[in-house]
C-alpha cells in the first residue's frame, strides 16, 4: 500500500499524507486536490476504495477500434459476460471516423469514475 501511496502521491505532486486522507475520506484536502488524487488513482489502475467509488462504480468501458471486423463484436460479448458474471456493467466505446476518439472516450470514462478500462487494439495504445 505504501508504494502505491507514494506513486499516486508523485503523479499528482501532493504528499503520502494527502493521498492517505483522501483515501480515508478525511477533512483537510480541498476539493480539487481530491479528485486530482481520486483520478490518479484510476488513470494508475487502481480501484477505488469502496467509499469513494460512487454509484457509477461498477461501469468498465469497453474500448474498441471498431465493430466492422467480427472479432470485435466477439470479444465485446465475451468480456461484457464476463464483466457481468462478476457484477459490472459494461460500457462500449467505438471509435469512429470523424467522431469520438478513444483518447475521448478515456477522458469521458475517467470523468465518470468508471472502475476499469478494457482495450482491444485500436489507435490508443498506440499513442504516447
Amino acid at each position: 500500500m505504501t508504494r502505491r501511496l507514494a506513486e499516486v502521491a508523485k503523479k499528482v505532486g501532493v504528499s503520502e499524507a494527502t493521498v492517505s486522507r483522501v483515501l480515508n475520506g478525511k477533512p483537510g484536502v480541498s476539493e480539487a486536490t481530491r479528485e486530482a488524487v481520486l483520478t490518479a488513482l484510476d488513470v494508475l489502475g487502481y480501484e477505488r476504495p469502496t467509499q469513494l467509488r460512487g454509484d457509477r462504480a461498477r461501469l468498465v468501458g469497453l474500448v474498441l477500434p471498431e465493430l466492422q471486423n467480427p472479432i470485435f463484436p466477439a470479444f465485446a460479448e465475451v468480456v461484457g459476460g464476463a464483466l457481468a458474471q462478476q457484477g459490472f456493467t459494461s460500457v462500449l466505446c467505438t471509435r469512429t471516423v470523424g467522431g469520438v476518439s478513444e483518447a475521448d472516450y478515456v477522458d469521458l470514462l475517467l470523468q465518470q469514475q468508471v472502475s476499469g478500462v478494457v482495450f482491444a487494439g485500436g489507435h490508443y495504445a498506440q499513442a504516447d
